[in-house]
């Protein structure tokens, strides 16, 4: 009986007061938002005369670590440093016109320039696009457009009493929305 009673009293002290809040938080915010890679040097060993592969180890965006090897079985001098470095890909505004609506895509922000109200969006994989759709009466034929940038294309369909607008994206993404005066900004992370 006293095992019971102290067994019980052992659980009662461990238990959580709000068993829904996860245990493991995300402290590590810093992980994610870290200073952008600009350029690093890499010295090889003495005895280096080969390069056969890179190895990149990376986290993605559910937060899993991976890793892309790239051969490059190619002879090295060991004296000379290797650089890596990321460069910035120059982007100017587009201004993209699909059936009735205006995008403006700048680098890797999204401008759905629409008076209708979003009533709501979500994502769909395989391939990646962002789906959002708006409250609006509208009968139109559906409008496709490819653009030449990290949006690879626009859709815009009817429906019943909405209209969708599908974004197909170079990648995955984590869209961040905010409504703004002139209809939606999509920060795509």
């Amino acid at each position: 009986m006293r095992i019971i009673l102290f067994l019980l009293v052992f659980i009662i002290l461990n238990a959580r007061e709000n068993p829904f809040v996860p245990v493991i938080t995300n402290e590590n915010k810093n992980l994610i938002q870290q200073d952008t890679l600009k350029e690093t040097k890499v010295l090889l060993p003495s005895d280096a005369r080969i390069l056969k592969s890179v190895t990149f180890t990376y986290q993605t965006l559910t937060g899993s670590i991976l890793n892309k090897t790239i051969i490059i079985n190619k002879a090295i001098n060991w004296h000379s440093p290797i650089f890596i470095s990321q460069q910035k890909i120059k982007n100017d505004v587009k201004k993209v016109k699909v059936g009735f609506l205006y995008f403006y895509i700048d680098k890797y922000k999204v401008l759905i320039s629409s008076k209708d109200k979003m009533i709501r969006h979500f994502v769909l994989v395989e391939p990646f696009r962002v789906i959002f759709d708006f409250k609006a009466n509208k009968r139109f034929l559906t409008y496709k457009k490819d653009v030449n940038s990290f949006i690879k294309k626009v859709v815009i369909g009817n429906h019943n009493d909405f209209y969708r607008v599908v974004l197909y994206t170079d990648g995955v993404y984590k869209p961040i929305i905010k409504k703004v005066a002139k209809g939606y900004l999509i920060d795509f992370k």
